[in-house]
């Protein structure tokens, strides 16, 4: 598997664009297009400045890589259990109002804290573009589940959630066990 597609698949569960679709489903009327686009450029952003600025917040507090490595994992799996758990993405509260697409959509919705530590911990080793590349496509794919409002298909959303947490306990598990052995 090469690297992108590694870090690719990562970003995708600890995005997951199924449980975003299945917490958007919440909200009482379709989210409009453009508070979806606004949230979700804001999402890129925070993923943009996490990727970029990686280094520069490891080296600030004193962290190496490979020690984020491991707490990224653990950040990554209690992410996905608590995907497992409840099928959604984080947020069961108000989706009404004028920030709407900054908060709940971007944050803590679009923006995970499994996937900003998934994004600083490749970026920290060296995949800043790859790890940027690929929040930004699972960000565009969660756009996209969101903007399809899944009415019918919101059980089968909540099962690919589900599956995508429990792939994501996995892939922490194994950053993890990378990030001991590095150490």
């Amino acid at each position: 598997m090469t690297d992108f597609l590694r870090i690719a698949a990562t970003l995708f569960v600890a995005i997951s664009p199924a449980a975003v679709a299945a917490a958007a489903a919440s909200a009482p009327a379709r989210l409009a297009p453009r508070v979806v686009a606004l949230g979700a450029v804001a999402a890129a952003a925070a993923y943009l400045a996490a990727g970029l600025g990686a280094d520069w917040l490891l080296e600030a507090v004193d962290i190496e890589p490979e020690t984020f490595r491991v707490s990224a994992g653990l950040v990554m799996a209690v992410g996905g259990l608590f995907a497992v758990w409840t099928g959604g993405a984080g947020h069961a509260g108000d989706w009404e109002g004028r920030w709407t697409a900054l908060f709940p959509l971007a944050l803590p919705v679009l923006v995970s804290p499994a996937g900003l530590a998934a994004t600083i911990s490749h970026s920290a080793d060296g995949d800043t573009s790859l790890a940027i590349g690929a929040a930004a496509l699972a960000l565009a794919l969660a756009a996209g589940a969101v903007l399809a409002r899944l009415g019918r298909f919101r059980a089968a959303a909540d099962g690919v959630a589900r599956v995508s947490g429990a792939l994501l306990v996995v892939f922490a598990g194994a950053m993890i066990v990378d990030g001991v052995r590095a150490v």
